[in-house]
């Protein structure tokens, strides 16, 4: 398998565990009324977990971005 077809299986990949999270967290904002602030400001627990995730994955997102099309990320 070529470099680029695992990076965009790998992008594939986080875009579906992206999602998967996003949908698990606005089960626990129905549930248990997170907001905004407790994701901002000193999130615990599950949402720190969530937060820290989602922020790792988003930019891994971002690297293959920019390895698909030939740029530098600054």
């Amino acid at each position: 398998m070529s470099d680029i077809k695992k990076l965009e299986e790998e992008r594939k990949t986080i875009i579906a565990t992206l999602l998967r999270i996003q949908k698990e967290f606005m089960e626990l904002e129905r549930k248990s009324g997170v907001t905004e602030k407790d994701i901002h400001l000193n999130p615990v627990g599950i949402i720190k977990e969530y937060k820290e995730q989602h922020e790792k994955l988003a930019n891994r997102l971002v690297d293959i971005a920019h390895e698909l099309k030939g740029s530098i990320r600054t």
